[in-house]
């Protein structure tokens, strides 16, 4: 079970949530914010809970807004992105006082107007995503033709490692390309772990025959490591694994497979 995120802001530069506008301005990127000159001043103060620091593939999850103190919501918008792109990210069910944005942008908003809460699902999208950030805003206030507060939660989860089982169990190690690459921020990598008997070498002492040691990580090139993506058993069989250089600079990585006796690496290009 992934560990549940709980964020309370208090203080936002901008936004207001427009039903009449599809995909409302929630703040992800390819969305405007209403400035706080249109609405109202910072000083928002709402809660979002349940969306996951880490996200499960196709999992759906169970998200609450609800005002921390002060006015009534008088409205919100929520939804989802890849990484910081314009791409939505799994798709939206509406609960209590919320609506489906229209068109197909994924997203909800307040419905009806001047609530204390709302709750909404989120499905997460399928494998091989990566990053998905989740953006919220809220105008609090007594009608939403008067000026009132503002608030703005941006929230990340990274994609859990799954596997994909195979009819056959692999008969090597293998690391595959990242993809995609050039990448800008997230990128995926495939890994095959085999059991011990098909690479006729022993168990090494870490389970059944079926489990392996494997360590991935990510290094640049003056050899400092970067990133630790695997370090743990795994089952035999072909896994995927997702990186995020958002807090890294352009240039060429290297990323090392390794499970104690096979070293391999490639190399991956992030473009910002």
């Amino acid at each position: 079970m992934s560990k549940l995120v709980c964020a309370i802001v208090l203080i936002a530069s901008v936004s207001f949530a427009h039903n009449s506008y599809t995909g409302g301005y929630s703040g992800a990127p390819g969305r405007s914010t209403c400035a706080s000159s249109c609405h109202g001043s910072s000083g928002g103060s709402i809660i979002v809970s349940g969306f996951p620091a880490s996200y499960q593939p196709l999992q759906t999850y169970r998200i609450v807004v609800k005002r921390n103190g002060g006015s009534m919501i008088v409205n919100f918008n929520a939804t989802t992105r890849v990484g910081n792109t314009s791409t939505i990210a799994g798709t939206f069910a509406t609960a209590t006082n919320t609506t489906l944005y229209n068109g197909t942008d994924g997203g909800v908003y307040a419905s009806p107007h001047l609530i204390d809460s709302a709750v909404f699902q989120w499905t997460a999208p399928a494998a091989g995503t990566g990053i998905v950030n989740f953006y919220v805003a809220s105008f609090q206030g007594t009608t939403s033709n008067k000026n009132g507060q503002n608030a703005k939660v941006t929230l990340s989860a990274s994609e859990i490692l799954t596997s994909v089982k195979d009819e056959s169990i692999p008969t090597a190690i293998s690391l595959d390309q990242n993809f995609p690459n050039p990448f800008n921020p997230t990128t995926s990598i495939k890994f095959q772990i085999p059991n011990h008997t098909s690479q006729s070498r022993p168990n090494l002492g870490f389970g059944d025959g079926n489990l392996e040691f494997v360590a991935l990580k990510v290094y640049d090139l003056l050899g400092h490591e970067v990133a630790t993506l695997v370090h743990e058993q795994k089952e035999a069989g072909t896994h995927f694994v997702s990186f995020d250089g958002s807090k890294l600079a352009s240039g060429i990585y290297i990323y090392q497979l390794t499970d104690g006796t096979f070293v391999l690496t490639k190399k991956m290009i992030l473009a910002k």
